[in-house]
């Protein structure tokens, strides 16, 4: 894993070498490179609390772009990759803009999720987003199962967001929604698997430049608040969750 983060690390700063060139021919190239105190996908631990090195490459002309975005995760629960922790690569294709006059952007596309040494959790999703001013809701629809059945196609995950800045910081809140397949064949504990608002997201970063480079950390907490099970767990994704508090740094090209 280490030296798949190494070559990719390497790749970003290259990417940079030759963003004002791209530029300047009107495609324009984003790249960012960060280290968390763990990652946490809609509530969820990746890492088992272990740190997380993540970075983003994208390329954009016009409205439309793509990008990769990459992160290490758990270890794998594959017998053949005992020992190696998965590496997550989420591959996204995008087409934003906004309706003249009006201060409404919209955003459509869709996000392959793979996993390196955990190809059975690979999945997509489709997505449509709108916004007004500092308020944004973006739904997100599974469209297909992953071979080891934890993502089922008709999951349905919807993120009511507001920012604002204040002093200099960055301020942001998201609610999140859930309906869940109801699948007792692939999800024996569906009684866990509740609809309704899930997840309560809060974050507050501060962009600081240096040179040609933005150097931003962060503080994110999730919040679980979906209804406890009959254990007294709340579960997302069929597992169980608690409060969790992300420390990161990014810095972006």
């Amino acid at each position: 894993m280490k030296k798949i983060i190494m070559y990719i690390s390497a790749m970003l700063f290259a990417t940079s070498l030759s963003l004002t060139t791209a530029q300047a021919e009107g495609v324009e190239i984003s790249a960012d490179l960060g280290v968390a105190s763990q990652y946490v996908w809609r509530g969820v631990p990746q890492t088992s609390s272990k740190t997380a090195v993540q970075g983003d490459l994208g390329v954009g002309i016009g409205g439309l772009s793509a990008s990769v975005w990459f992160s290490n995760a758990y270890q794998s629960p594959a017998p053949q990759f005992s020992g190696h922790d998965v590496v997550e690569f989420d591959w996204t294709v995008d087409y934003s803009g906004d309706i003249a006059d009006t201060g409404i952007g919209y955003s459509v596309g869709g996000i392959g999720y793979t996993y390196l040494y955990d190809s059975s959790s690979n999945f997509p999703e489709l997505y449509a987003g709108i916004s007004y001013g500092p308020v944004s809701l973006t739904a997100y629809y599974n469209i297909s199962d992953s071979g080891n059945k934890a993502y089922l196609s008709g999951d349905l995950w919807i993120d009511i967001g507001a920012s604002t800045s204040v002093g200099g910081f960055d301020l942001s809140g998201t609610v999140s929604y859930a309906n869940w397949k109801n699948d007792t064949v692939n999800r024996a504990t569906v009684a866990n698997f509740k609809d309704g608002i899930n997840l309560v997201t809060l974050g507050v970063s501060k962009d600081m430049e240096v040179s040609d480079i933005t150097f931003t950390p962060s503080l994110t907490v999730t919040i679980p608040v979906i209804g406890k099970a009959a254990d007294g767990n709340r579960y997302i994704y069929g597992v169980a969750t608690t409060n969790e508090f992300v420390a990161a740094v990014n810095f972006s090209y």
